[in-house]
């Protein structure tokens, strides 16, 4: 009777051993290290069949497959009623942003009229690409620098037809783009990724559509003759893809194909694009806003734009951006942006400049989520320093395939003054996730998902019992494999002088204090070496405007007009006067 005791507690601890391991397992399911070492072994391959029995889920592919062989399209989250998270149901978003108290139009008026803090900059100087003309003169002229201004935007009244601009709603709507095609045999292939060529009988028939034009360009598995033969009467086919592509249905960027995302062989296409919001605070970054608007407005659904009548410091300034938005300036994407107006300015931020650098993206985030009607749990929401570009391929992905982790970084290219600082490395910021996550584990809270891990979030837990999802945080990109720009302090001199002045009181030494480092003289000097504030100069790798990812595309397409960003004219000064 004893031994058979110590039989039943042998079992059952080996029992619960069993089960522990297959419990750590399936967390660890989402590393692919450790698949990629069972896939040769068929014993292991077993194992996988067998857990996947135990919580009913497919067994992933051990190897990568043509579009036939993957995993075919799913029903996605996005066609859910709502995910039910306990109290909550994540298709709700948070609560609107409360205001100490509510302003009338004439208290409007009043703020819209607030002075900037330096008289002696000339705002016009703060907008350089507006300059039509901008050359250097003959060596007698000594390089002078003559620029042409636009004429000074005059503040709309609060109480006419667009003084509620900053407490409309905005609704989302599915994006219908096509942005696959299946070719004739049934292969997916992402179109901006894939080889196309013209039909053998021409592009030149009568009543031919453009669709009829081009074709997938197909061919049979030649290394394996095998897994060419017909199946169920079809071709195994193949997307060709082009440079840059990757994957099964040419959909993955060499960005994400670089990157360390733990599932890139579970990627599957959507039915239903998930729609992008894209959050950033504005000051006086407006040549920033149209490179992040031409090269992200086919991927982005939503750009949530705050901007306050305060700085960062603390002082009164004029909304430069609204002038912009009513006045056309933005016209070509405006239907995409949700205006945020930030009328008051956080306690004790003067004196704790991080309190106030906070306070930007939460209610960046807080008031502009809770004007987004019809997001959905698996939308997905980035938030961005103005000066941090993503690039289109990214956020494309990120809208378009399913089977990627969250939260999620980006490797963005370094540079200081202009593209052509390049700085060594890659800057890496935690940049998005799901509304569903953004919602449950960082409280409707931008600030809280750049600054904090997930994990000591006391939501993470409940967000991934209720989805069945495993957290796990990836960039997209790597140091050598860039997915985006971030162009620090690239300014005009006078735009430089405005950021220092406009700097938080926390981020210390504060060179706006310094009435030297304000000089316009100076910082044509700094600009001229790369120097720091500091007196330092860093060493800088060679960079040419012909290499890959050295500035966004709609830069390098109007390089006359952003020449200042892209390249060192006070060196070339230099040349010339040398020469």
């Amino acid at each position: 009777m004893k031994m058979r005791r110590h039989r039943v507690f042998l079992l059952c601890t080996v029992g619960l051993c069993v089960i522990s391991f297959l419990h750590y397992y399936k967390a660890l399911h989402y590393v692919s290290l450790l698949r990629e070492l069972s896939a040769p072994y068929p014993n292991i391959k077993s194992f996988i069949m067998v857990t996947g029995f135990f919580w009913r889920e497919k067994a992933s592919p051990l190897s990568h497959a043509s579009p036939e062989e993957g995993p075919g399209l799913v029903m996605q989250l996005s066609d859910r009623e709502g995910w039910d998270m306990g109290d909550q149901r994540l298709g709700v978003l948070a609560q609107p942003w409360e205001r100490p108290e509510e302003m009338d139009s004439r208290e409007l008026d009043e703020e819209l009229k607030v002075k900037p803090r330096n008289q002696n900059i000339n705002p016009r100087a703060l907008y350089p690409s507006y300059q039509v003309q901008e050359r250097l003169d003959s060596l007698n002229n000594r390089g002078v620098v003559v620029r042409k201004n636009p004429p000074m935007f005059t503040l709309p009244d609060p109480a006419g037809p667009h003084g509620d601009l900053h407490k409309r709603s905005y609704v989302l709507r599915d994006d219908t783009t096509p942005y696959f095609v299946r070719t004739k045999a049934g292969a997916l292939c992402f179109r901006e990724g894939t080889e196309m060529a013209a039909p053998r009988d021409g592009p030149g028939r009568e009543g031919a559509t453009v669709a009829s034009q081009r074709r997938i360009l197909e061919h049979q598995e030649a290394a394996n003759p095998a897994r060419a033969r017909p199946k169920r009467g079809k071709r195994l086919v193949k997307c060709v893809c082009r440079q840059g592509w990757h994957g099964p249905y040419c959909g993955v960027p060499t960005m994400v194909h670089h990157s360390n995302l733990p599932t890139k062989d579970r990627l599957t296409p959507r039915e239903v694009p998930r729609r992008v919001i894209n959050a950033i605070n504005v000051n006086h970054e407006f040549d920033l806003l149209h490179v992040r608007f031409h090269e992200l407005a086919q991927a982005v659904d939503l750009f949530v734009v705050c901007e306050s009548n305060f700085t960062a410091y603390g002082d009164g300034r004029p909304l430069q951006f609204l002038r912009l938005l009513l006045n056309g300036t933005y016209n070509y994407v405006r239907h995409k942006i949700l205006y945020v107006f930030l009328d008051h300015f956080p306690e004790g931020g003067r004196q704790d400049g991080w309190i106030a650098d906070d306070y930007l993206r939460t209610f960046l985030t807080r008031n502009g989520m809770s004007r987004v009607q019809g997001a959905r749990p698996d939308d997905v929401f980035i938030i961005n320093d103005a000066d941090e570009i993503p690039a289109q391929e990214g956020i494309l992905f990120l809208k378009l395939f399913d089977g990627w982790t969250e939260p999620f970084a980006i490797h963005m290219r370094k540079s200081l003054y202009g593209f052509f600082w390049k700085q060594l490395g890659s800057l890496e910021v935690i940049s998005g996730c799901t509304v569903g996550m953004l919602n449950t584990v960082y409280d409707t809270d931008g600030i809280k998902l750049r600054r904090r891990e997930y994990y000591t979030m006391p939501g993470f837990r409940r967000y991934e019992n209720n989805t069945g999802h495993i957290l796990v945080q990836w960039a997209i990109g790597s140091p050598f494999h860039f997915a985006g720009w971030h162009c620090s302090w690239c300014f005009s001199p006078e735009g430089i002088h405005h950021k220092l002045v406009s700097a938080q009181n926390g981020d210390f030494p504060r060179w706006g204090d310094y009435e030297d480092k304000r000089d316009l003289g100076y910082i044509r000097e700094l600009i001229r070496t790369g120097g720091w504030f500091d007196g330092s100069v860093q060493e800088y790798p060679p960079s040419d405007p012909k290499e890959h990812m050295y500035a966004p595309k709609y830069l390098l397409e109007n390089y006359d007009r952003y020449r200042y960003m892209l390249e060192n004219l006070y060196a070339k000064q230099d040349k010339l006067l040398e020469g």
